[in-house]
């Protein structure tokens, strides 16, 4: 694909962009596409507007030519006077006439109000804050058709990059048995110090040796793997999160089971495991999701946060040719690995930026479902009062963990989306194992993630609640 060809038909357009949030996932972007002819960043939004000001400065800008604004008048002027922008009040920005913005805070309430804004202000959206996004992102999209804008989810992140990648196997002409991702962090295996490293974390392994091959009963030496390894987390809640969204884009597929595997695996073994039981895999069927932790030696290509699809080899010619080429194919010859083996942040959602301005296209789908949800499952007894809170690189919350099962209304009482536990109060003592519910909660105020919740419920399900749900997609 000619990326410069695809975008041509809007030739000579700058597009303007604004970005909220400049830290982590933005902080590429916002350096990346100062480059870019095709966009222009007018706006930049954060708590703090001396950050804001400062990367404005660091590519040069002089600071007579930033303008930090406080009201709407400011805004307008500065902006019709070609100065660049900073507000620390995010959705007085959404009023600036540019094109597009990335959302990049990672907090799900205000992220909600941010989108929000833009929609209702005729910006286009690309989104990078999965936690609001997982909650209520099928509405967020609707609402954006309706005023005639964009929503889309960023490339550069793995469920854009994960649903690319699917619809290009498609494309392609071939059969997709299942998707998934890499886990963040690769393990690490050095065979001369009999140890294995993790996100810096040393572990040693002095037989891992022994399973460093798959062997024959691949069940077993995954499950050995793993116990040789307890002391690493090898599940996380980004990875259930970005797996949920996806699952939201594409129909046919579902988690074996709800915590997913998370097996422990070399790129090479990915297709021998990520299929059904019947072609040698650990799923119960094809049309499956996962997540793997990479398993690597230091000199091996890396893998980390790269996503992948297993295809079948349903043309032996074909496949013959392309394992000699180094497409990893299984070892009974049914199934191959195509990956993407990187995720490269903010400056691949450019493409997202430029999709959405100048084709009028996600680069997601246009019309994603709440076929399943993220849901809270308490892991450690805890009191009534105690207050959850997502916090950390991950956006974890301390007592709970992510499990993935097919969407319900929250009005139901069965089951809670995991980030709208986020700034909530216990009402009740609960039980490790416990699926978290909207009756155990007191919800401080009227947060506006709830309510998009409750309208993305009323609008795609019939809700009966005393039987079965009811997907009434429109």
């Amino acid at each position: 694909m000619n990326y410069e060809l695809l975008f041509d038909a809007a030739a000579g357009k700058t597009v303007a962009l604004a970005i909220i949030g400049v830290a982590g996932f933005n902080h590429s972007l916002f350096y990346y596409a100062a480059r870019s002819d095709r966009l222009s960043i007018r706006v930049l939004c954060g708590r703090n507007v001396h950050k804001c000001v400062a990367a404005y400065r660091a590519l040069g800008i002089a600071e007579e030519r930033i303008a930090v604004c406080e009201s709407y008048a400011a805004g307008m002027k500065a902006y019709q006077a070609g100065l660049f922008l900073v507000f620390g009040d995010a959705l007085l920005a959404m009023r600036m006439p540019f094109d597009v913005v990335i959302e990049g805070t990672g907090k799900p309430e205000a992220a909600a109000a941010h989108v929000l804004a833009a929609i209702e202000n005729g910006k286009h959206v690309v989104m990078v804050t999965k936690e609001s996004d997982s909650v209520a992102g099928p509405l967020f999209a609707r609402k954006a058709r309706e005023k005639g804008v964009v929503y889309s989810l960023a490339e550069g992140d793995q469920p854009s990059l994960l649903i690319g990648l699917y619809t290009w196997a498609r494309t392609a002409g071939l059969t997709v048995l299942s998707i998934g991702k890499a886990s963040e962090y690769d393990f690490i295996y050095d065979p001369k110090t009999g140890s294995i490293c993790v996100n810096g974390q040393e572990i040693a392994v002095p037989d891992f040796d022994a399973v460093w091959a798959l062997g024959e009963d691949c069940r077993a030496t995954l499950a050995r793997r793993s116990q040789m390894l307890s002391a690493v987390r090898q599940r996380a809640i980004p990875d259930l999160t970005e797996m949920g969204i996806v699952l939201n884009h594409l129909e046919g597929f579902a988690p074996d089971v709800p915590a997913f595997y998370c097996p422990i695996a070399r790129a090479v073994e990915i297709p021998d495991l990520m299929c059904a039981e019947r072609d040698g895999g650990i799923f119960a069927d094809n049309g499956r999701i996962d997540v793997v932790n990479l398993l690597r030696r230091e000199d091996e290509q890396s893998l980390c946060g790269g996503v992948y699809v297993v295809v079948a080899c349903d043309d032996e010619a074909t496949w013959r040719v392309l394992k000699e080429k180094g497409v990893p194919v299984s070892r009974n010859g049914k199934t191959a690995l195509v990956y993407y083996p990187a995720h490269y942040l903010g400056f691949e959602a450019i493409f997202s930026i430029l999709s959405c301005a100048l084709l009028g296209m996600p680069t997601s789908t246009r019309h994603p479902r709440p076929r399943y949800d993220v849901v809270a499952r308490v892991t450690a007894p805890l009191r009534r009062g105690t207050v959850f809170a997502a916090q950390g690189h991950h956006h974890e919350i301390a007592g709970l963990e992510g499990i993935l099962l097919p969407a319900e209304p929250i009005a139901g009482n069965r089951q809670l989306p995991f980030y709208l536990a986020d700034g909530a109060q216990l009402k009740c003592d609960v039980r490790p194992g416990q699926l978290l519910t909207a009756d155990m909660l007191e919800i401080p105020g009227d947060p506006l993630l709830w309510r998009l919740r409750r309208e993305q419920d009323a609008l795609f399900f019939t809700c009966e609640f005393e039987g079965a749900r009811a997907p009434n997609f429109p």
